[in-house]
């Protein structure tokens, strides 16, 4: 290879390092406090039916007054021995600023602070006891703990005629 045919390949290089570089700078300058979240989880429950469950902070945020933003924490929820589980992150978040609200079927997640605002309902996957609830927070992380009022569903095995 030539001298000059180097020399155009490392300034292609250079050339791209450079564009490379104004737009992580231009990204860097767009994002901030606006900057959106959104995926999804797709699973199979025990019942067999698959179930999708949505994450994040997209800009049409259910339930909030226009103009007015909240995130909407990572939340997971799984069902063990009866026992139903909710955990959502909510980092930066003190103890006494988180509201739930329960029902028999959802759980409601919110703070709102002027530091911090999250906002989500939990669809839960049976019916639970909100008499019987308990919560933990500890770095950022809120941990809810309900007993499931679904009964044992019985098997029943069906002969082919």
């Amino acid at each position: 290879m030539t001298k000059d045919t180097w020399n155009r390949l490392f300034r292609e290089f250079e050339d791209f390092n450079r564009r490379m570089d104004e737009m992580f700078d231009n990204f860097m300058r767009t994002s901030g406090p606006d900057v959106k979240t959104y995926g999804y989880t797709l699973y199979r429950g025990p019942d067999g039916v698959a179930h999708v469950k949505e994450f994040g902070n997209p800009s049409a945020t259910v339930g909030l007054p226009v103009g007015e933003t909240a995130r909407e924490p990572f939340t997971d929820t799984t069902v063990e021995d009866g026992l139903v589980r909710v955990v959502a992150e909510l980092p930066g978040a003190k103890k006494e600023d988180i509201v739930i609200d329960a029902t028999a079927d959802s759980v409601s997640i919110s703070v709102d602070t002027p530091e911090k605002k999250y906002k989500k309902i939990v669809a839960l996957p049976c019916e639970i006891d909100t008499d019987g609830a308990e919560a933990e927070y500890n770095n950022g992380i809120l941990e809810i703990c309900f007993k499931s009022l679904d009964k044992e569903k019985s098997a029943r095995r069906i002969e082919i005629e």
